[in-house]
């Protein structure tokens, strides 16, 4: 059911509405100065101007309803840097540290970590945004490391040592 709804259509033929009409201007002694065609016309011309009116009022709601959307898809499109693809140059453990050199554009190297396999979060030693070279003390454990970007968008790498 639509928001706006017009009360029901009573339909009657020309005839019919014309010899009715007679009739009630003969009751009350006026003589009919408007033939029953005019009136029809006039009713159908202000239905006209109602659904125009209802018509407005739809697309000025959609119009209000679509244009904060429009903004937001444009700001991602426009401000937001492009989704980067992170991905690991080279990996190394030299003297009980982890090196990891990533690739990537748009890599947020503040919000990387890692979490041991005891549940523990440890957080780079250092890192070189400029190389892409990050680096943790690692204990020859299982760890789930992560890698944001600027978008939000994580990476999660898994390192398992070697089974001896």
């Amino acid at each position: 059911m639509s928001v706006f709804h017009r009360s029901k259509k009573y339909t009657m033929k020309k005839d019919a509405a014309s010899s009715t009409l007679a009739n009630v201007l003969r009751t009350v002694e006026k003589s009919n100065n408007t033939p029953i065609d005019k009136m029809l016309k006039k009713r159908v011309n202000a239905a006209k101007g109602y659904s125009r009116y209802l018509t407005a009022v739809k697309l000025m709601l959609a119009f209000t309803l679509v244009v904060p959307l429009v903004f937001v898809f444009t700001a991602n499109a426009k401000g937001a840097p492009a989704k980067a693809d992170i991905s690991v140059g080279d990996y190394y453990v030299q003297d009980g540290m982890l090196w990891i050199d990533l690739d990537g554009p748009f890599i947020d190297y503040t919000s990387i970590y890692a979490v041991s396999g005891d549940g523990s979060t440890v957080f780079p030693l250092e890192y070189n945004s400029g190389t892409g070279m990050i680096t943790f003390p690692y204990d020859e454990t299982e760890w789930n490391i992560y890698v944001s970007d600027l978008n939000s968008e994580t990476v999660h790498m898994l390192l398992t040592p070697p089974t001896k």
